[in-house]
C-alpha cells in the first residue's frame, strides 16, 4: 500500500527509476518503440539485453496497439472499436457481432450460448457487473478522446498508441499468458479480438494487435509498487481517459517482490549500478537540483547563509508553515 505522506522517498524512487531507465523506456514513452525496433538496430541490441536480464529480475512490461509497422490506430478507428464494444454490452437485445468476437480466440463459445446471453469478456460465474462497469469507462474514455481529437485529425494515427502497463517478478512468462489470453486484461483482450475481427471483415484495412515489450529492470524491492504506478502514469494507460486498457489501481499487485531474496536484490542493484547510467544520472541529476535551487535563492542574504543553504526540505517547509500562521494572526 502506498502511503502518501512518504513523498520524499517516493521522489527518490521515481528518480532512480528515471536515472537507471534503458532506451527502451524512453521509446515507449515517446510512442515510438515499435517503429524503432523496427528500424534502429544499435537500438535492438540494447533491448535484447533487457530481455535477457529480465529472465532472472522482476520488470515492468507494457503492450501496445499497432499494427506490424507500428502505427496506432487513429481516433476514428478507436472509436470503431468503441462502438463494438457497446454492442457487446448490449443486455435484453440481440448483439449483432458478440458471437463472432467471443470466436476469434479460444475458448470458443457456442451460438447458442451467445444468444442466451452469454459473453465470455463479461462472465466469471455469471455476468461480472465489475466488468461491465469498467468497459463502459473504457467506451467512455474513447469516446472523450475521439471528442478532443481536432475532426481534421481524425483519421490520423494516434501519437500514442493505446497500452497496457503492468508489474511482473517473470515478466516473460507474464507476457506469454497474456499473449495466450490466460489470466489476462479482458479489456485488452476484447479489443484485439475486435480489431481482429474488423480486419478479416475488411472493416480495418490495418490488422491491429498488442506489441509486447519489458521496459524496465526493477533492482529494489520498494521499486515495484512505485514503478507500475510511474510508468502506468507516464504512459497513460487508463480506460478513464481512453488511453488504453488498465482499468484498476495500480501498484497493488506487487508481492512476488517479497519473494526474492535479499541477495538477488543485491545482485540487481549492483548490475544496475555497473551496467546502466544510474550512477551518471544521479550526478547529473543532483548538480540540476543544485542548480536550481541557487537560482531558486531570491535573498541574497539568505544565499549566503550556509546555514539556511543546507537546510532539509523539511525544515523549509516547517518555516513556511509558521510564517503562514503568523501572517493569518
Amino acid at each position: 500500500m502506498i502511503d502518501s505522506t512518504n513523498r520524499m522517498s517516493y521522489m527518490r524512487e521515481c528518480a532512480l527509476i528515471l536515472a537507471s531507465a534503458p532506451p527502451v523506456f524512453a521509446a515507449a514513452v515517446d510512442g515510438t518503440l515499435v517503429s524503432r525496433l523496427m528500424s534502429d538496430t544499435d537500438f535492438e541490441k540494447q533491448y535484447a539485453a533487457v530481455l535477457d536480464r529480465a529472465y532472472r529480475q522482476p520488470s515492468i512490461y507494457a503492450q501496445f496497439l499497432t499494427d506490424r509497422y507500428g502505427k496506432p490506430p487513429s481516433a476514428n478507428h478507436y472509436l470503431t472499436i468503441r462502438d463494438m464494444v457497446a454492442d457487446y454490452l448490449a443486455q435484453g437485445e440481440a448483439s449483432e457481432h458478440a458471437w463472432q468476437l467471443d470466436n476469434i480466440s479460444p475458448p470458443f463459445i457456442t451460438k447458442q450460448a451467445s444468444i442466451k446471453g452469454y459473453r465470455k469478456y463479461l462472465h466469471t460465474c455469471n455476468r461480472s457487473a465489475k466488468r461491465v462497469e469498467a468497459l463502459q469507462r473504457f467506451c467512455h474514455g474513447v469516446q472523450a478522446r475521439w471528442l478532443e481529437t481536432p475532426e481534421s485529425l481524425r483519421d490520423t494515427p494516434f501519437k500514442y498508441p493505446p497500452g497496457e502497463c503492468g508489474y511482473s517478478k517473470d515478466s516473460h512468462a507474464r507476457l506469454a499468458q497474456h499473449r495466450a489470453h490466460q489470466s489476462s486484461n479482458y479489456i485488452m483482450n476484447l479489443v484485439e479480438d475486435i480489431c481482429t475481427y474488423l480486419h478479416r471483415t475488411g472493416i480495418f484495412e490495418q490488422h491491429f494487435t498488442m506489441h509486447q515489450f519489458i521496459i524496465y529492470l526493477i533492482f529494489q524491492p520498494d521499486q515495484a509498487a512505485i514503478a507500475e504506478i510511474f510508468c502506468s502514469g507516464l504512459l497513460q494507460v487508463w480506460v478513464e481517459n481512453g488511453g488504453g486498457f488498465n482499468a484498476y489501481p495500480a501498484g497493488r499487485s506487487v508481492e512476488s517482490a517479497r519473494r526474492v531474496s535479499d541477495v538477488e536484490w543485491g545482485l540487481h542493484e549492483k548490475h544496475a549500478r555497473l551496467k546502466s547510467l544510474l550512477v551518471e544520472n544521479l550526478r547529473l541529476q543532483q548538480q540540476r537540483a543544485g542548480e536550481w535551487r541557487k537560482a531558486l535563492e531570491w535573498d541574497d542574504g539568505a544565499a549566503e547563509d550556509e546555514e539556511a543553504a543546507t537546510k532539509s526540505v523539511d525544515q523549509v517547509e516547517e518555516d513556511c508553515i509558521m510564517q503562514l500562521s503568523q501572517l493569518s494572526v
